[in-house]
């Protein structure tokens, strides 16, 4: 117990600030299933040394074979993106469903459980991907195809869902799967699509990021931690995400339709205990998580804390103003650096470096715990079925759904970097509980001696364990890596995107609490526009 107590002790007594960048709308497969895997590239590789880093640490990344049947039955298998193809940083080419029901159909082959008997799990990205192509513009139905009609009519033994062992890459024709074609289709999404690119296809949704391709990431990843087993919180889309990563709860809801949380943040609980913290937009002055977390907004910034834009976060590094814990947020949009489907992945490596650098290069690298993720999937491609026992937030909350907020979501990539890590490592926690973005809450609760917000991050496991060196490393493997540069011929048609309404709604929610009118947020064609209002009554 000494022992232990001295091991914590020491960990906690490396870190006094935590910075957290998340990222929009990637699955772990999707960016890192090749990270140590080369047979991509040279099919000579020697089969031992895949998806094993160099300090021998197992890895759960790709081995190439994994598949997913098309609505026709055809095996459609996992393939590394060509770094020569003029959309490699816009992959998939169009954003693909990411909701509750879509994020089910994906995972389990249908919408509410019991689920199809027979159809193996995370079999549903391609007939998922494929409905939202056949998706001609806002409400379009999906497009209904044929099905082949030379099948093999044997039918293996019945299944469980979360069966694993099952080959079922070269049983797609069977019964189970036909009966699956005709009767069960993906949700249509019900939001707009504003961009498809020519030539989208549903084997899009299969294509593989690789290391050459994600330079920063990836070397981010290999030069300190990647933690191959962390989930995001709500097996959805990105605001209730989100919203677990700022309250560890979604206050119930599963969707996108609230757009401000009125649940105690991990800002106020730091305020309360006399930590300080800072939110810092790429561009805005005001950052959505300012209005998205209602205590923020509703309340004056206390003493030591601070909100503001990337240079402000720089200041603060230069001018030993930086708080205990930071949010970084990426720029929003079409044209910015999210990384969100189907925006620029290039433009999110940039940033990602510059964060690095920015951190690296500061008074404070040696005791701060910088963290890379990702809010959920998106809809992009993981071969893993998420795990379920996640204790619900307290109070329980159930949604009209009937989800119980037991299940995490899919995997999301997450690096952990820190010069008291060692290169290479693949950080799993100990715990029986998986990683997810509460992990992280319950991190900076661990070490500023702050209570829970709910009863998932009291649950929660830190990840302060990943810190194994007893002295701090000299070397820099970023050093001399260029970020990457998409297409520049690549137009996206201008809109007003998603989570840049999202955060004008926020605004207009704010101006409704202070005022007890009843505002509506205008409507926007487009990025700017939407901009200019933010900015304007925030």
């Amino acid at each position: 117990m000494a022992a232990t107590e001295s091991k914590r002790a020491s960990e906690k007594n490396k870190i006094k600030h935590v910075i957290v960048v998340m990222f929009e709308n990637r699955s772990f497969d999707h960016m890192l299933g090749y990270l140590y895997n080369d047979s991509y590239k040279d099919k000579n590789v020697d089969k031992k040394n895949i998806n094993r880093s160099p300090l021998g640490h197992p890895f759960e990344g790709l081995t190439g074979k994994e598949t997913n049947p098309d609505n026709n039955g055809e095996s459609i298998q996992v393939f590394p993106i060509d770094k020569n193809d003029k959309y490699a940083y816009y992959m998939p080419k169009m954003n693909p469903g990411e909701g509750f029901m879509n994020t089910n159909f994906q995972l389990f082959g249908g919408l509410n459980p019991p689920y199809q008997s027979g159809i193996a799990p995370n079999q549903g990205f391609v007939r998922d991907f494929e409905n939202k192509i056949a998706e001609k513009y806002f409400g379009d139905p999906p497009l209904k195809k044929k099905t082949t009609s030379n099948s093999n009519s044997s039918s293996h033994p019945t299944k469980k869902v979360y069966d694993k062992t099952y080959d079922h890459s070269k049983d797609y024709k069977n019964e189970n799967y036909k009966n699956w074609y005709q009767h069960h289709s993906p949700p249509t999404s019900g939001i707009e699509i504003v961009s498809k690119f020519s030539g989208t296809a549903p084997k899009d949704i299969m294509g593989m990021y690789t290391p050459d391709l994600l330079p920063i990431l990836s070397n981010l990843a290999k030069g300190y931690a990647v933690c191959d087993q962390y989930h995001c919180s709500v097996p959805s889309e990105t605001l209730p995400n989100r919203a677990f990563m700022h309250m560890a709860t979604s206050d119930g809801h599963l969707y996108d339709e609230l757009k401000s949380y009125s649940a105690k943040s991990i800002f106020k609980n730091l305020s309360d205990h006399n930590h300080s913290w800072g939110i810092f937009a790429d561009k805005l002055q005001k950052p959505y998580t300012y209005s998205f977390c209602q205590d923020v907004a509703d309340n004056p910034t206390p003493e030591n804390c601070f909100f503001g834009t990337f240079e402000d976060f720089k200041l603060g590094l230069n001018n030993g103003t930086l708080p205990d814990y930071t949010f970084l947020e990426p720029s929003w949009g079409s044209y910015g650096n999210s990384q969100h489907p189907n925006y620029d992945v290039a433009a999110g490596e940039a940033y990602m470096l510059e964060v690095y650098n920015a951190v690296r290069e500061s008074k404070y690298w040696e005791d701060t715990l910088l963290v890379i993720n990702y809010d959920e999937h998106g809809g992009c491609y993981d071969h893993i079925t998420p795990p379920e026992g996640a204790v619900p937030p307290s109070p329980t909350t159930q949604n009209k759904n009937g989800f119980k907020f037991d299940r995490f979501g899919v995997r999301v990539p997450c690096i952990l970097i820190s010069p008291w890590i060692e290169a290479g490592t693949v950080y799993r926690t100990k715990s029986e509980t998986p990683l997810d973005h509460t992990s992280l809450l319950k991190t900076i609760e661990v070490l500023f001696d702050l209570p829970p917000l709910t009863g998932r991050d009291a649950a929660a496991s830190d990840v302060l364990d990943v810190l194994t060196r007893e002295e701090v490393r000299k070397d820099n493997p970023m050093e001399g890596i260029k970020p990457p540069v998409a297409d520049a011929s690549v137009k996206i048609p201008n809109h007003a995107s998603q989570i840049v309404r999202a955060q004008a709604d926020a605004i207009t929610d704010k101006i409704n609490r202070d005022s007890g009118a009843q505002n509506t947020t205008p409507a926007f064609h487009s990025d700017e526009e939407a901009a200019k209002y933010i900015h304007q009554e925030s």
